[in-house]
């Protein structure tokens, strides 16, 4: 086959294949319009071959701009971000066509890119064309089917990718909305956990910062007993919250020194389940409403308000009741100082079986045996952020 560059120009221009074809039979007036929306960039050494394949693509309905100059084709493409196709010579001098795609690469991924070849044994190696993205190749003749035919190619492709990335900036304007909706939504809900967690601390000036501490006592707990992050994150909110209910119990039985009547007991004792009634409409608090409404179960059923037992008690429950009693007995009351470390461990074996799970009993028993300087150093730290 014969190479372009070798051919007469006048001999081309006056080919039966391109002056004497019916111009119906070489693409329809649809093609035209669609092929005349895409801008070709040309890029050949030889200005002769340039001056032919312009007027070929014009003739064919195609914008195109030549350069017989691979640098000043770079700048081109750097500052003029219309081009759709590049048609570029492979064998150039001084830039190389595979070189001068390289450099195309550096700024432009989406443009499509045919490299022509005047010699048929000397075509681009198949890494080359992968490795530069590079949509194709053809050899340079005196009929044009081929060239035109991929194009025609091209521009169907370039029309279905055109769809495919307004529907991937649609995708991701609408996935950046929804992660600052998310964002939003976490910071308001960390707000509300932190507006509610104070409003229970303020009821009683001797349990402030109970609810803190039994968020840290569960969450180590929960890490000790390899918990998912995800139960982790419910037994820290809901150790803050497990005592919501208490915000509609009266003051003056929250805070009274002295031995409560069975009224007063009773009243106590229904703040799990007022608890509940707080959040229950509020879908964001959904996973720790077992924790506000089942804290105060026992594990031989004597506790309220439903008397669970065994396994019917949720193990994110078991451990949050844990935490809730060892802080307490570890709290001044009222009506009596704290226990300490030795009677509130003694207490915890005590209860080991009846009132708590043996098993959580026993992680959070050795973790108080091994560690609990650093435990304790930590509850300081709880308690001087809350000015306690």
């Amino acid at each position: 086959m014969m190479r372009l560059r070798e051919q007469n120009l006048q001999d081309i221009q006056n080919n039966v294949v391109l002056t004497n074809r019916d111009e119906k039979e070489m693409y329809d007036i649809e093609q035209f319009k669609l092929d005349s929306k895409y801008k070709i960039l040309l890029v050949d050494d030889d200005k002769g071959v340039l001056d032919i394949l312009e007027m070929i693509l014009k003739k064919s309905g195609f914008q195109c701009t030549g350069f017989d100059n691979a640098e000043k084709a770079l700048e081109e493409l750097k500052n003029n971000d219309t081009y759709n196709i590049i048609v570029s010579d492979y064998f150039m001098e001084p830039v190389h066509g595979d070189e001068f795609v390289r450099q195309v690469r550096m700024f432009n991924v989406k443009i499509h890119i045919l490299l022509l070849t005047g010699f048929k044994d000397r075509a681009p190696a198949l890494d080359t064309l992968k490795r530069l993205n590079i949509q194709g190749y053809c050899e340079k003749s005196n009929n044009f089917d081929q060239l035109l035919l991929w194009l025609y190619a091209a521009v169907r492709v370039l029309e279905q990718n055109k769809d495919i990335y307004e529907l991937v900036e649609k995708t991701t304007i609408q996935n950046q909305e929804i992660t600052q909706l998310h964002n939003n939504l976490e910071d308001t809900y960390s707000g509300l956990v932190e507006t509610l967690r104070l409003t229970v601390d303020a009821k009683d000036e001797y349990t402030k910062g109970h609810s803190d501490r039994v968020s840290y006592y569960s969450t180590i707990i929960g890490h000790a007993m390899n918990l998912t992050p995800e139960e982790i994150e419910i037994l820290r909110i809901g150790g803050y919250f497990h005592d919501i209910g208490k915000i509609g119990v009266k003051d003056q039985i929250i805070n009274k020194d002295s031995k409560l009547t069975d009224q007063e007991f009773d009243e106590i004792r229904q703040h799990p389940e007022k608890g509940y009634s707080i959040l229950v409409k509020n879908p964001i608090f959904s996973k720790i409403l077992p924790l506000i409404k089942s804290h105060h179960e026992k594990l031989d059923g004597t506790g309220y308000p439903l008397g669970l037992k065994g396994d019917e008690i949720p193990l994110l429950v078991r451990i949050t009741s844990i935490s809730d009693a060892f802080d307490a007995m570890m709290s001044k009351r009222s009506y009596r100082d704290e226990l300490g470390i030795d009677k509130a461990v003694s207490e915890l074996r005590r209860c080991s079986g009846t009132q708590f799970d043996p098993e959580v009993v026993e992680v959070f028993v050795r973790l108080i045996e091994k560690e609990w300087e650093k435990l304790w150093a930590d509850v300081g730290e709880i308690n001087r952020k809350l000015g306690k």
